[in-house]
């Protein structure tokens, strides 16, 4: 299957390279680029892509402020930070918002694609550069979606059920529940559910 990816980086030569890189593998597709917020944004609603990577430095704002509008159109495609900048708070900052997830710009090709693949198909990936910085991620607060989710989740509702309930695809539900799983610092939808009860969200 290939992928669609679009490219938000403001470094003309760096963008053209990661396009020469993305095109190299028969089933990645770079169907658009962008060097400033508004473009990303306008140009992610009308391309519909699989995956954005996105820089975070860019000329009109933060590539966090393109990927906050962007994840709240419908059915918003995966979206992976690709900086030079590997602070934690903007690691944690990048994932609450959505993002499917955060590479450094140090990172090799194949560290790339395969965070393409992953991210596309709803996985969440930090790259272990960063793993590190993350400690203690498993106490942040829940959000009021999140926990809505994790009830649904203890209904015994599958990932499309909660995507009919809360008006998401089920790919979005996927990518969500990553992201969720990752925050709580557990595996998987039983020990969300445990987790969950021992904070007390479920009451």
């Amino acid at each position: 299957m290939e992928l669609r990816i679009m490219l938000v980086e403001d470094q003309t030569v760096v963008r053209e390279g990661l396009r020469q890189l993305m095109e190299s593998d028969p089933e990645l597709k770079v169907v658009g680029e962008a060097a400033t917020v508004a473009e990303a944004v306008a140009q992610a609603g009308r391309l519909r892509p699989d995956v954005i990577l996105l820089d975070l430095k860019l000329p009109d704002g933060s590539g966090l402020d393109a990927a906050r509008q962007i994840l709240k159109g419908s059915d918003p495609p995966a979206i992976i930070v690709l900086s030079t900048y590997g602070d934690a708070a903007l690691v944690k900052s990048a994932l609450a918002l959505g993002a499917s997830g955060y590479i450094p710009k140090t990172a090799s090709f194949a560290e790339i694609a395969s965070a393409v693949r992953t991210a596309a198909q709803g996985g969440v990936v930090i790259h272990p550069s960063l793993a590190g910085k993350l400690a203690g991620r498993g106490d942040e607060e829940l959000r009021e979606e999140e926990i809505a989710m994790l009830r649904l989740l203890a209904e015994g509702a599958s990932y499309a059920e909660i995507g009919l309930r809360l008006y998401l695809s089920e790919r979005t539900v996927r990518r969500h529940m990553n992201l969720l799983f990752e925050k709580m610092g557990v595996q998987n939808r039983t020990q969300a559910v445990a987790e969950a009860m021992r904070r007390g969200v479920l009451n």
